[in-house]
């Protein structure tokens, strides 16, 4: 036997010596209660006893009639929608179906909605289920904000006929409610055809795009030989290599800063709508909307954190004999895992812009990461062939270093300054030469957006 194999035997002889010190000590208090009831029924004519006896029933009768009425109880909710957009509203339907023989007394559940849904309706329900019967709650959902909220679930109270004994059950149904960020139309009113970001050969790329051949040249050295043009070789004699115009810009890919410390009202009081916050997004929404209304890729990364983080991977539910442990279940339970950046791929089409506005619309802000940080970290994967657009409300130093970084690096970028309409803007100081910077504070200024070239 190992040193270790020894050591977890004396450990598992130690704990059920621990378990048998307290099976005794449960035997003790027992003996010593009971005759504790004796001594005090002889003294009293046998009238304590009786009492105890009839106290010790009805204990049993509300303990019995409580557990066995959460008993088969399935409970069922019916959501036509999972994305709606902000001010829409849904039905749901929540049925209650007692499967047992028995029937389920004194129940009262009501639904859990996260704040953001507003209910219109009866979400709750007090009675008795009686066996084999349903019963079925019909309310409205009102979105008032953008965000993922949870629908669910079910606290279930029950309790014996005489109040003495409460049990609580926690459902296992829970639904998701994606409410998708406004858009503001963008190039209204353009001509057909005009693109957002303008597919012209860059003067100054150090990058090429194979799939624009332009002619041949003459051998120099230091070319790779798989740029030699073989067919034209042998027609001329002379090695000839290829050609290729330089890249183009086929569309953008945004920044969106959700850095905490860029939004002071959501990091003072993260339960309030911040205005500033809501606008970012609702730029960014816009933006990808332009971009992909004119057939070009739109790309997604952020310093934020997807709201889905909050809640557990999976749902179990349970049953309990308090309240407040009924209620911690139905909490936020954060998950403790390694900070990874909200990424969408570039890409076009009508999936591309479900996929966009459903991103943002789970977008939380997060304490992890600065935006330069996150921009300075991806640089080697940044794509070379999109104009990297900088949605931010905080233009500084640091910032200013990045974009001058990305600059020399060949990758074409602007900045989207996000301000509220009641700030004055001014341009600071330290932002870096021949970055195009658009301050935004309104739905107009996003609008006339629509007839420049990102």
């Amino acid at each position: 036997m190992t040193p270790a194999q020894a050591a977890a035997g004396s450990n598992e002889d130690f704990r059920k010596k621990i378990h048998k010190s307290h099976r005794l000590q449960k035997y003790g208090w027992g003996i010593f209660l009971a005759a504790v009831m004796v001594l005090l029924s002889v003294f009293s004519g046998g009238f304590f006893l009786y009492s105890a006896v009839v106290v010790t029933i009805l204990l049993l009768l509300s303990m019995a009639m409580a557990s066995t009425s959460l008993l088969s109880i399935d409970i069922h909710r019916s959501l036509p929608h999972r994305e709606i957009t902000l001010g829409e509203a849904i039905d749901a339907w929540l049925v209650v179906h007692n499967q047992k023989a028995l029937p389920a007394f004194w129940i009262f559940w009501k639904d859990h909605i996260d704040t953001g849904l507003d209910v219109e309706g009866v979400s709750c329900y007090y009675g008795t289920l009686l066996p084999a019967r349903k019963r079925e709650l019909k309310y409205k959902l009102h979105s008032t904000r953008r965000g993922l909220f949870r629908v669910g679930p079910v606290v279930m109270e029950t309790s014996g006929p005489f109040g003495l004994v409460r049990r609580f059950l926690v459902s296992r149904t829970v639904d998701f409610v994606t409410v998708l960020p406004p858009v503001v139309p963008i190039g209204k009113g353009l001509a057909l055809g005009q693109r957002p970001i303008h597919q012209v050969p860059r003067r100054r790329s150090i990058f090429e795009d194979p799939s624009r051949f332009m002619g041949v040249r003459d051998y120099r050295p230091g070319d790779s030989m798989r740029r030699i043009h073989w067919r034209a070789t042998a027609r001329s004699g002379n090695i000839q290599v290829k050609l290729f115009e330089p890249s183009v810009l086929t569309g953008v890919l945004l920044a969106v800063d959700m850095g905490l410390g860029s939004y002071p009202q959501t990091r003072t009081n993260p339960e309030k709508v911040d205005p500033l916050l809501e606008f970012t997004v609702t730029a960014a929404a816009s933006l990808g909307e332009y971009v992909l209304a004119g057939d070009q890729q739109v790309g997604l990364i952020s310093n934020g954190t997807d709201a889905a983080d909050q809640y557990p991977e999976d749902w179990t539910g349970g049953s309990f004999r308090r309240l407040d442990q009924a209620l911690e279940k139905t909490r936020f339970h954060p998950r403790i895992t390694a900070y990874q950046p909200v990424e969408l791929v570039p890409a076009k089409g009508y999936w591309q812009h479900q996929r966009l506005l459903t991103a943002l619309a789970r977008l939380i802000p997060s304490a992890s990461i600065d935006l330069p940080d996150l921009l300075m970290t991806e640089l080697p994967r940044l794509p070379r062939s999109l104009v990297l657009l900088v949605l931010t409300p905080v233009l500084d130093a640091a910032l200013s270093g990045v974009l001058e970084s990305l600059k020399r690096s060949g990758i074409e970028t602007g900045v989207v300054w996000i301000r509220l309409p009641e700030e004055q803007p001014s341009l600071p100081e330290a932002l870096p030469y021949n970055i195009p910077v658009y301050p935004v504070s309104s739905d107009a200024d996003l609008e006339q957006l629509g007839g420049q070239s990102l």
